[in-house]
C-alpha cells in the first residue's frame, strides 16, 4: 500500500510543476490543470495541488463564477465523495474517467466506515444501478490496489469483504480537531498502561530482592549450624546450643568415629569388661597384628597349645567353645 501512495504522489508532481509555473495565472489554466489531475488514472492524492496559491485564487472573488466551482471538485477528489458531489450544486460535469475515479476514492473511504459492506448500500452510495457495476468497480480496486477485498455475491445479503484499505485519502481541515483530540486521547490511554506496567515492574523486582534477602538469611543459618555439627571442626558448644562459656560445654576436639572407638576400646562386647585382646575396627588383635579371627566372630579365642598354630585349630577350638567343651 505504501507503493501506492508513492506512485500516486509521484503521478500528482507534474500537475504540481504546471500551478507554479507562469502559465498558472489564468484561471482558465488552472482549471484545466485540475481536470487533467482528476482524470488521470494514477492520481489518488490532490492535497498539495490543492495548496499551490495559483489553485486557491480560484477562491477569489474576483474569479469567474463559472471556474470557482473547480476548487470545490478539486477538493471533493481530495477527500470528499460521490454523494457529496451529488449534493453540492453548481460543479462541473464529470468525463467517464472523473466518475470512475471518484468512485474508486468514494469506494475507500466507504469501505473504512461501513461495516458490513453490502451491495445494495454501495450500489446506492455510488449511484449504480447493477450489481455487475458494482463488482467491476470493485474488481478494478482490487487490481489498482486501492483495497484488498473479496467479493461474497452468492451470501445473505452479498457483500464485498474488505481487509485493507490504500492510504491515499487526504485530510479534510476540518477534521483536524477531532483527530488531534482521538490522538491525545490514546497517548493519555498509552501513558497510564504504561503507568500500570511501571508498578507492576517495580512490585516484582521488591518482591524478588525480599525473596534473595530471605534466602540468603536462610543459608546463613544454615551454614552457622553446620559448622556447629561439624565433625572435624575444634569449635565449643554447649548443651543448650549456645557459645562455650554459657551452660554446660564440650569440645569436639576429634571425629565421632573416633569417640565411638576409644569408648568401646574399655569395654568387652559381651558385657564382661576389659579384656586385653579386643576385636578391633579392622578385624586384628590389638596384641598382635598377624593374629586373625578365622571366622570373623569378633569374640576372644581360648588360649591353649593350639591356639596359635594355625586356621584351622583356631576353628575347631572355637567351635568347641561353642559347644561347651574345652580342651
Amino acid at each position: 500500500m505504501d507503493q501506492v501512495h508513492h506512485r500516486a504522489m509521484d503521478a500528482l508532481q507534474p500537475f504540481v510543476h504546471l500551478a507554479d509555473s507562469g502559465s498558472a495565472s489564468s484561471p482558465r489554466f488552472v482549471a484545466n490543470i485540475i481536470t487533467n489531475a482528476t482524470s488521470s488514472p494514477h492520481t489518488y492524492v490532490f492535497a498539495e495541488l490543492l495548496e499551490r496559491p495559483a489553485v486557491q485564487a480560484l477562491r477569489a472573488p474576483d474569479a469567474p463564477a463559472e471556474l470557482q466551482g473547480y476548487l470545490t471538485l478539486l477538493e471533493i477528489f481530495a477527500w470528499g465523495t460521490w454523494q457529496d458531489y451529488q449534493q453540492t450544486p453548481n460543479l462541473p460535469a464529470l468525463s467517464d474517467e472523473q466518475a470512475r475515479k471518484l468512485r474508486l476514492l468514494s469506494l475507500i473511504s466507504l469501505a473504512s466506515t461501513i461495516k458490513p459492506l453490502t451491495y445494495e448500500s454501495l450500489m446506492t452510495s455510488l449511484s449504480l444501478s447493477a450489481p455487475s457495476d458494482l463488482e467491476t468497480l470493485v474488481t478494478t480496486a482490487i487490481y489498482s490496489s486501492l483495497i484488498t477485498a473479496r467479493l461474497s455475491p452468492a451470501t445473505t445479503p452479498p457483500t464485498v469483504n474488505v481487509t485493507s484499505v490504500a492510504a491515499l485519502r487526504d485530510v479534510k481541515p476540518t477534521s483536524l480537531p477531532s483527530i488531534i483530540s482521538t490522538l491525545m486521547a490514546w497517548e493519555s490511554r498509552c501513558g497510564s498502561v504504561i503507568t500500570g506496567i511501571e508498578q507492576e515492574i517495580a512490585k516484582i523486582r521488591l518482591e524478588s530482592a525480599r525473596r534473595r534477602t530471605s534466602e540468603h538469611t536462610r543459608m546463613v543459618v544454615i551454614e552457622k549450624t553446620l559448622a556447629k555439627w561439624n565433625p572435624e571442626s575444634g569449635e565449643a558448644i554447649t548443651s543448650g546450643g549456645g557459645p562455650a562459656g554459657r551452660g554446660v560445654s564440650s569440645t569436639r576436639k576429634s571425629g565421632w568415629k573416633k569417640d565411638i572407638s576409644a569408648a568401646l576400646r574399655g569395654r568387652d562386647f559381651f558385657g564382661g569388661g576389659s579384656n586385653k585382646r579386643e576385636f578391633d575396627d579392622d578385624a586384628f588383635f590389638e596384641e598382635n597384628a598377624n593374629e586373625v579371627d578365622a571366622l570373623a566372630s569378633g569374640m576372644d579365642i581360648d588360649e591353649g597349645a593350639g591356639a596359635r598354630t594355625g586356621l584351622g585349630n583356631a576353628g575347631a577350638r572355637t567351635a568347641k567353645r561353642f559347644l561347651g567343651k574345652k580342651s
